[in-house]
């Protein structure tokens, strides 16, 4: 996609360390002290869960200023069977242009592109109030539950989108996050050391220690 000046395109491995800066100076300090968001994409480009073909960047001009990735994996239903779907992220925007229509402008390409390759449903953690805005809603209102969590606990957080209309008919079942996104701290820490210096903060809201 090109217009008005933005381009939408499929990430290149001369960009892959561009985005992984993009990507750690806008989860910096958000979910946790620091962030392990831009060590994830790096080992998740080698899974092979990876979409490759759903792998994109956004510019504005010359400047990167967003990404988003996709990765299979399985609804374990409750007759036994697996239902392929997708899960998605990380996705992000530049910090100074964050609020301004392009994350939308970004996921609603996305799951378009996604949609045309033939993928019937995408499973995500997210506020519904901005995923909602693209079609998103909460996934046990499909009759999907979260893995490793009681069912009456409180998986607000946890959205579904069709993309294939009627694709989750009749299932239920749990969700099962891609083995890739468990990444180990050691690790992170590791490959962190290959980027400028950032203070770890620990700020309200932060779900992780």
């Amino acid at each position: 996609m090109d217009k008005n000046g933005i381009t939408i395109r499929l990430e290149s491995e001369e960009e892959y360390r561009e985005v992984e800066l993009l990507v750690r100076e806008s989860f910096w300090n958000v979910y946790r002290p620091g962030c392990s968001e831009h060590y994830v994409i790096h080992v998740l480009r080698d899974d092979p869960a990876f979409v490759k073909e759903l792998d994109f960047v956004m510019r504005s001009g010359e400047r990167l200023i967003g990404q988003n990735m996709f990765m299979k994996t399985v609804i374990e239903s409750d007759d036994g069977n697996n239902v392929d779907v997708l899960t998605m992220g990380p996705i992000c925007i530049a910090n100074d242009l964050k609020r301004q229509g392009y994350g939308k402008i970004l996921l609603d390409y996305s799951l378009e592109k996604a949609a045309e390759m033939g993928f019937g449903a995408v499973l995500f953690e997210g506020n519904i109030n901005f995923y909602g805005k693209s079609g998103f809603d909460y996934a046990r209102k499909f009759g999907i539950r979260y893995h490793d969590m009681p069912a009456d606990a409180d998986q607000s957080f946890f959205l579904c989108r069709e993309l294939v209309t009627g694709y989750l008919d009749g299932v239920t079942g749990v969700y099962q996050t891609p083995k890739g996104y468990y990444v180990s701290n050691d690790d992170v820490e590791e490959f962190d050391k290959a980027f400028p210096p950032k203070q770890k903060l620990k700020l309200p809201g932060q779900i992780f220690d």
